[in-house]
């Protein structure tokens, strides 16, 4: 995106920042007293990792979803990067995400030292690329340390190096984070609250509401039948989950209380932004781009990029969460929304950050945030989790794992429902982040256990007594999340 309409944006959209130490700190985080806890010490017998829990992370391993990928459309990058490319006069405007802002590489700075050459390749190439590996144009890993492009289409930007730790330096590592890893948790004094002083943040999925339409994310048989909308549903599930983790001893915050949208921003505030971002993937200075494809894309910004943007501020900024739950219900096409084709498939998945794509990492602010994600080394915790709920919703549920056969995701670990992706939400919150794509909503079941609400107790579908959709979804999570930290925090 051109650097007027991005800085434009992110004025609006970042707010002020608080006084910090550091631009790196100062940007990502809240105030000089989360600094103290940003420095996790790790223990100086972990050779392989800084950041490795009481239970060992699953070996990492080389290896489809029905939202929309906000980064599908990623501009495209040049495979290499030659010295005779480079150019020595004005540096154009940076290759920025949807609604991205320009980075700031000094982010980096406090993980210089942090990480071993050969833990580092082992997660950028197995957990962050897509299985052909996207990072070579824009990475380079040498014997002492990495060098990672600043800006992808001007090469004269140079390169930020990080520095790797050495193998023979036995002084516990300090990683940045604001969250707290699960092994630092002390046992909780009371066993009936295995959740005790940990922040999770529940992130119910979409808008819903007057919105639901603008996304797609709805569909209704008949007028004497309750619309199915992801957005109320992402939020009925949330408040049970609010109500339960609370219980056994959570703090828990809630990205939106309500069904309508976080952002102050509506799709006619983002015209100008879109309109620039279309220039610049067409390559064109000609602005007589059609009217209805800019407002097209100012609406996919607003629900995709600036909502989730915002929820990104408040999450980072302000929460500060030890975790996140995004939550969703996943769906096949449907067409009509009022004729819905109803889809034989019922299964779940679950996603960690993963499997980015050589156009995604061409852009510089997306290339910045996966460094942040790889370097304080979320994936381990994020996996250990997601593997736990993933057993508990396959119980819950009954429902099968998913398999994706497209480039967009890869396979991690050993649980066969759970998968790496990169999404918005799930890059840009600094914390573990648990993306839950469970059920198909235009499956016939699952309307008719929509249409029959929170009902307590069973009811009976296709032969079977079940709880309420809502409750299941919920108890799905919980059960795994209490298996987790009970055997992380003995």
């Amino acid at each position: 995106m051109p650097r007027a309409a991005t800085e434009t944006f992110a004025a609006r959209n970042r707010g002020p920042k608080p006084s910090l130490p550091h631009p790196a700190i100062s940007q990502r985080f809240g105030t000089m007293a989360a600094v103290a806890c940003f420095f996790c010490t790790v223990s100086a017998n972990a050779q392989n990792s800084d950041a490795i829990a009481e239970s060992e992370p699953e070996q990492i391993e080389a290896a489809t979803e029905a939202d929309t990928d906000p980064y599908a459309d990623a501009v495209p990058f040049p495979r290499t990067v030659q010295l005779s490319d480079i150019e020595f006069g004005p540096a154009p405007p940076p290759l920025l995400a949807q609604l991205g802002s320009e980075p700031d590489w000094t982010e980096l700075d406090f993980y210089q030292h942090s990480i071993l050459r050969e833990e580092f390749e082992k997660l950028l190439t197995q957990v962050y690329s897509a299985e052909n590996p996207s990072w070579t144009d824009c990475v380079q890993i040498l014997p002492d340390r990495a060098r990672i492009l600043r800006q992808s289409n001007w090469p004269a930007a140079g390169w930020y190096e990080l520095m790797f730790r050495r193998a023979d330096n036995t002084e516990p590592a300090n990683v940045a984070r604001y969250w707290t890893p699960p092994f630092k948790l002390r046992p909780p004094i009371d066993s009936a609250k295995p959740l005790a002083d940990l922040h999770i943040l529940v992130d119910p999925g979409h808008i819903g509401g007057e919105f639901a339409r603008t996304e797609g994310r709805w569909y209704q048989i008949g007028n004497q039948n309750q619309p199915v909308m992801e957005g109320e549903m992402s939020l009925r599930v949330a408040r049970i989950l609010e109500r339960d983790l609370a219980l056994l001893g959570a703090r828990v915050s809630l990205s939106r209380e309500r069904n309508a949208p976080v952002t102050p921003h509506r799709p006619s505030d983002l015209m100008d932004e879109a309109r620039e971002y279309s220039l610049r993937r067409a390559k064109t200075t000609n602005p007589l781009l059609p009217r209805s494809q800019i407002e097209a894309l100012s609406y996919k910004f607003f629900y995709l990029n600036s909502e989730i943007r915002a929820r990104t501020a408040i999450v980072n900024q302000q929460l500060q969460p030890d975790l996140a739950l995004c939550l969703h219900f996943n769906a096949e096409a449907w067409g009509n929304p009022n004729r819905p084709r109803f889809k034989r498939s019922n299964h779940y998945h679950i996603l960690v950050n993963g499997c980015y794509s050589r156009d995604e990492l061409a852009e510089d602010d997306h290339r910045l945030e996966m460094m942040l994600r790889l370097l304080q080394r979320v994936h381990y915790y994020e996996l250990g989790m997601a593997n736990a709920m993933s057993r508990s919703m396959a119980r819950e549920t009954r429902l099968p794992p998913m398999a994706y056969n497209t480039p967009n995701a890869r396979k991690v670990g050993t649980d066969p429902g759970v998968w790496a992706r990169d999404l918005l939400a799930n890059r840009t919150f600094l914390c573990p982040v648990i993306f839950f794509e469970p059920y198909i909503m235009n499956n016939r079941e699952v309307h008719d256990r929509v249409q029959e609400g929170e009902y307590p107790g069973l009811r009976e579908f296709n032969g079977i007594f079940k709880k309420n959709i809502y409750q299941e979804y919920a108890d799905s999570i919980t059960t795994g999340l209490v298996n987790y930290f009970r055997a992380q925090r003995r």
